[in-house]
């Protein structure tokens, strides 16, 4: 993993010009942007994955702002790539991971930096605690094998989604987004190669991963749930069904490669009104996975997005989609965002379901600025009131499975 970082980074910086994009960020910045902030989300107990992955992008957009204002395009990607690399590409991913157990009530330590062992991982759990969890709730002990890819799979789609509507540019998130892609698709890719990031399992078991390798470890658990539990999963030790499933998962992974935005243009103008892109994506979920068609329509104030999701369990399809309504601004003071998702999933989760179950969930977001005109740049700031109602089901990013009402409380800090 570490080597493919490194080439990402010599990559990047050998290419810098044909990644700039000055007219797109100069076009940004005097516009002024937009970095919101949840302070506490539902489960309040440490940050959930939405909350973190907000909180870590906002924080991301702004010190990448200060370096393409203070500094040429090629050291500024190679910053922005040192940064991820040595330091902030993991926590999301192992933030991931982690929000998963804090929602069951199950303490662990993320421990997500580049010079860990494992290059982040995720401990402070004993085996009886998983045993329990698995023989309990089957879907959320998945869960803690695919959130971490689930995490960067939603970072990814809500950097397209403010680099197709123009609230970011290439340039400001290029090193981020084409990292985590590189490393969301890896994660997939290594079934065929057979890489084995496990080894043998640590004495203390306090100290070993909680899943060990993912994918390899999602697929051996889906196809043997009651067989003899041990985190650690090799190649080697899944069957010959189980490693048709990681090749297909591999396969079905290059999906996340289809979209402009990896090679630079944000979005296709048709008029100074409208705008398009369209993208895919790929991730395993607890009962399967699922593949999007995603669609970013931007016209005048109106910026949606749309998607259609597949789902696949071991052997049946369901068929899921949603519609987003993105800052909408009602008034001067007032903006709104409202999503509605739809979705038919197997009744109880599982791997092996043949029957499905049709849930959804609405989310909502409200924000009233105030005026900062005495705070140099700050030109807004707004108090955000979020609600989200959903149905029993599985919805990327919201920790719950089971059906829940969940309140959040935010900022947004507009800056010229």
């Amino acid at each position: 993993m570490k080597q493919t970082y490194l080439l990402i980074l010599l990559i990047l910086v050998t290419n810098v010009s044909l990644f700039a994009q000055d007219a797109d960020s100069t076009k940004i910045i005097n516009q002024g942007k937009s970095y919101p902030f949840i302070f506490q989300d539902s489960p309040a107990r440490l940050s959930t994955m939405r909350q973190f992955n907000v909180n870590y992008l906002s924080s991301y957009r702004i010190l990448s702002t200060a370096f393409d204002k203070s500094f040429s395009p090629a050291i500024n990607y190679s910053l922005q790539s040192l940064v991820i690399i040595l330091g902030l590409g993991s926590l999301t991913h192992e933030e991931g991971h982690r929000s998963i157990l804090s929602a069951k009530n199950i303490g662990s330590i993320s421990q997500p930096f580049f010079f860990s062992k494992r290059d982040g991982f995720v401990d402070g759990v004993t085996d009886l605690t998983l045993i329990n969890l698995r023989s309990s709730d089957f879907p959320d002990f998945i869960r803690l094998y695919t959130a971490g890819s689930e995490s960067d799979y939603m970072m990814g789609n809500r950097e397209e989604s403010l680099m197709a509507f123009g609230d970011e540019s290439f340039r400001n998130l290029a090193a981020e987004y084409l990292i985590r892609k590189a490393s969301l698709i890896q994660y997939y890719l290594i079934g065929f190669v057979h890489y084995d990031v496990d080894g043998a399992e640590e004495t203390n078991e306090l100290k070993r991963d909680i899943v060990g390798n993912d994918v390899y470890g999602a697929a051996r658990n889906l196809f043997r749930p009651t067989m003899l539990f041990h985190r650690y999963t090799l190649f080697n030790d899944l069957t010959s069904e189980e490693k048709n499933y990681v090749y297909k998962m591999g396969h079905r992974s290059l999906f996340n490669l289809v979209n402009l935005n990896l090679i630079g243009i944000p979005n296709i103008a048709f008029s100074n009104n409208l705008s398009l892109n369209f993208g895919m994506g790929h991730i395993l979920c607890p009962f399967g996975d699922f593949t999007d068609e995603n669609f970013w329509i931007h016209y005048k104030k109106l910026k949606v997005l749309a998607y259609v999701r597949e789902f696949q369990n071991r052997t049946n399809w369901f068929m899921g989609g949603g519609l987003s309504l993105m800052d909408y601004p009602i008034s001067n003071r007032i903006e709104t965002s409202l999503s509605a998702h739809l979705w038919d999933q197997p009744k109880d989760l599982g791997f092996n379901d043949t029957q499905g179950l049709t849930g959804g969930a609405v989310d909502f977001t409200g924000k009233y600025f105030f005026s900062t005109h005495a705070l140099n740049n700050l030109k807004r700031v707004s108090i955000d009131l979020g609600i989200t109602y959903k149905s029993k089901g599985f919805l990327p990013e919201d920790v719950y499975l089971s059906k829940h009402l969940g309140f959040r409380l935010g900022a947004t800090f507009n800056i010229q």
